[in-house]
């Protein structure tokens, strides 16, 4: 059994999609449309900034983001608006079944944390005001080391907070690349393939795929 389960945040625990909720100036297409630029260029940034060492927080990198996506929607905006649209990331829905799945892990005494390339400013405000707060017991932001997953550095800083071996640490992503990068580092993974996509295989496989957590307690189960 592992001793430490750690989540991904964005896309794994809470849903991206859900950014579109809080736009109520604009229509659900309009929305729609703006959420899913964002977090295309979002990425596109995250990873660019990677590879050329350029780091910048990831609140600074979100809001320089929102504001290409606005651009290029030809919306008319001021900081006031940026800092306003930019709250959505402070409060995103959780899938369904996550509250349930991580008490059913709590109870088998493992420790849930959580390895973000979100900033604390991002992280603890959306983990402090939902449900899952109780369950999550350590909140870990790459922002300490400046370093964006999926470098080998951002999944070594699970090390120094749970001083366990790599084998007694369970690594869960909807994230390929984030999977990829933490089964390069050394951690079985698990892929919660919510979208029934094909796995971006990049020299690394998941120790095991799942459609949602629920699907992952019955294998901790089976595999005591």
């Amino acid at each position: 059994m592992y001793k430490a389960i750690i989540f991904d945040v964005y896309g794994t625990i809470f849903d991206i999609s859900s950014l579109k909720n809080n736009m109520p100036d604009f229509d659900d297409d309009l929305a729609t449309s703006i959420a899913k630029l964002w977090r295309e260029t979002q990425m596109r940034h995250m990873f660019l900034r990677q590879a050329m060492q350029r780091y910048i927080s990831f609140d600074e990198l979100t809001k320089e983001t929102l504001r290409y996506a606005l651009d290029v929607h030809e919306i008319q905006y001021n900081r006031e608006d940026v800092n306003r649209l930019f709250e959505a990331y402070l409060d995103l829905t959780y899938f369904k079944e996550i509250p349930r799945a991580l008490s059913d892990i709590k109870a088998k005494n493992i420790d849930l944390g959580v390895l973000s390339n979100g900033s604390d400013n991002m992280l603890m405000p959306l983990v402090d005001n939902s449900k899952i707060a109780e369950y999550i017991d350590t909140v870990i932001s790459v922002d300490e080391i400046k370093q964006y997953k999926p470098s080998p550095a951002s999944y070594a800083l699970v090390l120094e907070y749970y001083k366990l071996k790599r084998e007694d640490i369970l690594f869960v992503s909807s994230n390929t690349w984030d999977v990829t990068g933490a089964a390069n580092f050394g951690f079985n993974t698990v892929w919660v393939n919510r979208k029934n996509e094909v796995f971006d295989e990049n020299g690394q496989q998941p120790t095991i795929t799942v459609n949602n957590l629920n699907e992952m307690v019955k294998w901790l189960e089976m595999n005591k």
